[in-house]
């Protein structure tokens, strides 16, 4: 018997290697399938298939798509979001479907019902949901070019 996968790299060679494996990508001119498949580098490419580094997450989704995994998998697999994620987040047809369209809510409110409850957390969600709330109008004098020295 052996041992469970310990590490990171483990975790998520254990589960994306043998999908690598069945899709043919481990084999003669499987590196370069893959990177014509998911937009990878030959490098980024290279070192998945010889399980030495992590591709960046924006690969997961065409990896995932490629190997016949979920993204969520590899993000779980990857220690980008803990093991319980997936267990934690419900669909549309296991809650109250009739809470649907039954009023607005605040942000904090969303915040607290998405489980978000750390400082950072929470100061990124209510940046990105003010954001979407106030987004550009596409006049170059409304927007904002940053600071002085990034306008040089």
């Amino acid at each position: 018997m052996t041992d469970a996968p310990t590490t990171r790299e483990e975790k998520f060679f254990a589960l994306v290697y043998p999908a690598l494996e069945a899709a043919g990508y481990t084999a003669y001119r499987g590196q370069q399938r893959l990177v014509a498949d998911t937009g990878m580098s030959s490098s980024t490419a290279s070192r998945l298939i010889n399980r030495e580094g992590i591709p960046h997450v924006q690969f997961f989704t065409p990896l995932a798509r490629v190997i016949g995994l979920s993204p969520l998998d590899l993000l779980v697999a990857a220690e980008v979001l803990p093991p319980d994620y997936q267990e934690s987040q419900q669909t549309l047809s296991e809650t109250k479907q009739s809470q649907v369209g039954s009023g607005s809510i605040t942000p904090e409110e969303a915040a607290e019902r998405l489980g978000i409850h750390d400082d950072v957390g929470k100061f990124t969600f209510f940046a990105v949901v003010e954001k979407l709330k106030n987004p550009p109008t596409g006049d170059a004098e409304e927007e904002d070019p940053g600071g002085t020295a990034a306008q040089m």
